[in-house]
């Protein structure tokens, strides 16, 4: 069946998008940015693989199920494929060390990839379909994001969780090779699985949610397989997606879905990032780490004050996390707290996972810094810039403002800044032979089964 044939519904629009364009030659700039999007998840995942939030959900993945179709990142272990697709989506968002598309407020692949990854593996596809798969599950996400946005998140929901859920449902359609009425199923079962209220930030709840968005488009594309259907309203209808967690807005959404498939929003504004945590403290780490390089040593240890100025929004938010976290207790709350992070790359001259680990976070000098930082609201800034000014005990003052950090979309990460990336993800985890391998299976391997392409992704 090529078409569905009621009264067109988001779901159906989408569904017809993902049947139409899984059996093409997808543009060769959609599938350049989505070769770079699995090799940022694999940098991703190889970051993240040690952490213990990820060690607890694999030890549940594995609990009396005895094998599986479906690998966990960088373990032996196997596993049945929805739970495959928790575990990997919820390593690949543990270190917020992710793709953000801007305007959507998501980080593409983690829900979408582990999803078709599980998909492909069980089902005996190439890396080619599922690579078209990934595409065409992120384009459906964002395109669901962008229609969620910016009331949803306004509401206190991360869109990543209900369109990451439809996202990796159409994914996995694609490789299932479902028919329009079937995906829309799928699609419909995946949106009606529930948002993800942002409350979940600073704890493992957060990885967890976008693990659960992977697992509920996987089951929602193997449920559709096999006959089970879902109401074609699911997103737009009176008591949708929409209407419950966003802003029904016809005009919006026909905008929408009218652009599918000619405006790829997967070549959109997506931001790389260089550092282990959320995308609005990249700006300021960069001018932490660009005015400590040029400060003298002795005078590194004698900051009375760090003013950041920055977007309304980064503003807003840094101030609700110190209310929040008052002393970040672990990792997670670390990592969305954007003074604890600059004041630890001021004292450590990096910023990398260590830098929010237990010795960190009980470092006086670390703490004294954070609590000297001051984000200011700049109308004028975007979420990509920021300026910092340090004044210094004897009453002394030096700046520094970043426009774009390295890794934005007016500064964007070269492909061998992501090789870079992904080299020092790798170091201590696999070795340089096995990484290439890796790499070169991406670009030039897409006749590789998915199986032999993730048995290449284990320690």
């Amino acid at each position: 069946m090529d078409a569905i044939p009621t009264q067109p519904t988001v779901t159906g629009c989408l569904a017809d998008f993902v049947t139409a364009h899984r059996k093409a030659s997808l543009p060769e700039s959609v599938q350049q940015v989505t070769r770079r999007l699995l090799l940022n998840a694999v940098a991703a995942s190889l970051a993240g693989a040690g952490h213990p939030a990820v060690g607890r959900l694999g030890a549940w993945a594995t609990d009396a199920v005895p094998g599986g179709d479906a690998r966990l990142l960088w373990s032996a272990d196997r596993t049945t494929g929805d739970r495959a697709a928790l575990v990997n989506g919820a390593l690949l968002e543990v270190l917020d060390f992710n793709e953000t598309h801007i305007e959507a407020f998501v980080h593409p692949t983690a829900p979408v990839w582990p999803a078709v990854q599980a998909t492909a593996e069980v089902s005996g596809a190439s890396l080619a379909t599922a690579l078209t798969a990934l595409s065409l599950g992120v384009e459906v996400e964002l395109a669901v994001a962008t229609m969620l946005m910016p009331a949803h998140y306004e509401r206190g929901f991360n869109p990543a969780v209900a369109a990451g859920a439809v996202g990796a449902a159409a994914g996995c359609a694609a490789v299932l090779r479902l028919d329009a009425e079937q995906t829309a199923g799928a699609l419909g079962l995946a949106a009606l699985g529930g948002a993800g209220p942002l409350e979940v930030l600073g704890t493992d709840v957060h990885a967890y949610r976008i693990g659960d968005a992977s697992r509920s488009g996987f089951v929602a594309a193997d449920l559709a397989r096999r006959g089970f259907t879902a109401p074609l309203t699911a997103i737009d209808g009176e008591h949708g997606l929409l209407a419950t967690v966003a802003t029904s807005d016809p005009a919006h959404v026909a905008s929408t879905l009218d652009s599918l498939g000619a405006d790829w929003r997967i070549c959109g504004p997506i931001a790389f990032k260089r550092y282990p945590t959320e995308t609005i403290s990249q700006a300021p780490l960069d001018c932490t780490l660009e005015l400590l390089d040029r400060t003298p040593p002795e005078k590194r240890s004698q900051v009375a004050s760090m003013t950041f100025a920055v977007a309304p929004l980064v503003a807003e938010v840094n101030r609700s996390r110190r209310r929040r976290f008052p002393v970040p207790a672990d990792d997670q709350q670390a990592r969305f707290d954007g003074s604890f992070c600059v004041a630890a790359a001021w004292h450590r001259g990096c910023f990398t996972a260590r830098e929010m680990e237990s010795a960190a976070r009980a470092d006086r000098s670390i703490l004294a810094t954070r609590e000297s930082v001051t984000f200011v609201a700049d109308p004028g800034r975007g979420m990509e810039s920021a300026s910092l000014e340090v004044e210094f005990s004897d009453g002394s003052q030096e700046g520094t403002s970043v426009d774009a950090f390295r890794g934005s979309i007016a500064n964007p990460m070269s492909d061998a800044d992501l090789l870079g990336k992904l080299a020092g993800c790798a170091s201590g985890v696999i070795g340089r032979d096995q990484l290439e391998v890796i790499v070169a299976a991406v670009f030039a391997r897409p006749d590789l089964a998915m199986a032999d392409f993730t048995a290449l992704l284990a320690v």
